[in-house]
């Protein structure tokens, strides 16, 4: 209680300075989330076949609410609070409270250029390359400290640049002396991107680089740990990532080029597409990645539903460790959701059972969305077919590989001998206005080629889910 106390004395100076400075509006919008779900092998392994085992049901909740400080229309500020995620009964959410669990999320102005149309977002922001498939990118989209600057030339034609500095850290990180400050220690990202919105038709090429210095080590407790480790999976080659030949490298620079699509000419059919390219250099051919991946989904709204196909194809690893990656580098793709239990695809909580992007696999899907017929209540349908481009040698050929990719949550490599299938059936019903319940249901059925993989590894385990959400907007 003291601590909320104190967060209301704290909000309640600033809007109290902004107030004697200058009259202000203040809006808040946000959203208390709680869910009680039921799991299994999340993992893929029962406990018994050195699977973590754990609860098979928990409770948890999170809140988040955004705050806009509007001056006019050319200058606001926002801040976004986060409480939690808090499970019940453990640290923050055991008896007494009273957790230091109050974050800041995002914190940024948006202000426009005096004269122009340009408009001037600097702090710490949601940032994404664009994506149209999922609605999401599957290279970045995540929270990070940047200033973006966006003009719109026309009706039809737009340009958004951006640079953003997800880490910063070397010496800062462990409280040594000044002195042995430096200056490789960063990551910078540049990117460009350019909407051209036509009738009907909507096309996005972007652009990014990065940069990072050889001295960058993203440890510790000072990170978002989903984050960075999205950040490491997603730059490292596989020979770094498992630690076969060298975890070390010194700096190392990486790009991107792609294009979105959205097409709604022929409505109710519409239609998405994707193709993204990334390469990331190293010192040394074994630490160097590069790769591509297409994706598109196609859909057709009925009156009580809407049926569409979806898929994607991203590009695998050869069966040399020396030559480094053939997957897509990725910084931190955390909404690329095509599903909704093994990829970010959850209203909440209880997703990503499977990977962050289709990099390394191809799929084959089927989705039923706007299910309803009954008035406040809808259902999602999907089913999914998913199989690895991984070279399968790759594995036969490195044995001490195998144990470093087993199938965990979050991060299963399917090799070209693999394949997986994902059904989810989700369900929502709208109890107020302001108040839903859903409820998502999911299954991955993972199939690993025994001469792959061997005997213990290729013995796997379904995944399952069922799990409720209340979820309160605001």
């Amino acid at each position: 209680m003291k601590r909320i106390v104190t967060l209301l004395l704290a909000a309640g100076l600033v809007f109290g300075a902004f107030g004697g400075a200058h009259a202000a509006d203040i809006k808040a919008k946000g959203y208390w989330a709680l869910g009680f779900g039921f799991t299994d092998s999340l993992d893929y392994y029962d406990k018994d076949k050195g699977g973590t085992g754990g609860d098979t049901f928990n409770a948890h909740q999170r809140f988040r609410t955004q705050i806009d400080v509007v001056a006019n229309e050319n200058l606001s500020g926002v801040v976004y609070f986060e409480i939690g995620h808090q499970d019940w009964g453990t640290n923050d959410g055991a008896l007494g409270a009273d957790g230091k669990v109050v974050k800041v999320r995002r914190s940024y102005i948006d202000w426009t250029v005096p004269q122009t149309d340009l408009k001037v977002r600097m702090g710490i922001q949601g940032l994404a390359l664009p994506g149209a498939t999922f609605g999401s990118s599957a290279i970045l989209d995540d929270d990070v400290a940047a200033l973006t600057l966006s003009y719109a030339f026309n009706d039809m034609v737009s340009a958004t640049a951006f640079w953003a500095r997800p880490y910063d850290t070397a010496a800062k990180d462990n409280n040594q002396d000044t002195s042995s400050y430096n200056s490789f220690d960063e990551v910078d990202i540049f990117g460009l991107a350019v909407p051209v919105t036509l009738d009907g038709f909507k096309v996005t090429p972007y652009g990014a680089y990065a940069s990072a210095g050889k001295d960058v080590s993203p440890a510790g407790d000072n990170y978002n740990g989903a984050s960075r480790g999205a950040f490491l999976s997603g730059m490292q080659s596989i020979s770094q990532s498992a630690g076969v030949i060298d975890t070390k490298t010194s700096a190392f620079d990486a790009w991107w080029g792609g294009v979105a699509f959205e097409m709604s000419k022929f409505d109710p059919f519409s239609l998405k597409a994707d193709f993204s390219y990334g390469a990331k250099s190293g010192d040394e051919d074994f630490a160097e990645r590069s790769g591509w991946l297409l994706s598109a989904k196609a859909a057709y709204k009925l009156g009580m539903v809407t049926p569409g196909l979806f898929a994607w194809y991203g590009s695998g690893e050869d069966d040399d460790l020396a030559n480094g990656s053939e997957r897509m580098p990725s910084v931190s793709p955390q909404s690329w959701a095509p599903t909704s239990f093994g990829f970010p695809g959850s209203v909440y909580y209880d997703d990503t059972n499977f990977g962050l992007n289709g990099a390394g696999s191809w799929a084959l899907g089927l989705e039923l969305a706007d299910i309803s017929f009954i008035e406040n209540l809808s259902h999602v349908f999907r089913v999914a077919y998913m199989k690895g481009t991984n070279d399968a040698d790759l594995l036969k050929k490195n044995a001490g590989l195998v144990d470093e990719v087993t199938p965990a949550q979050g991060a299963v490599f399917l090799t070209n001998e693999d394949s997986a299938w994902e059904v989810n059936f989700d369900t929502t019903y709208k109890i107020y206005e302001n108040l839903s319940l859903v409820a998502e249901m999911g299954y991955i059925k993972l199939d690993l080629d025994e001469e792959t993989w061997g005997n213990a590894n290729s013995d796997t385990s379904d995944a399952k889910k069922l799990a409720f959400y209340f979820i309160y907007e605001f």
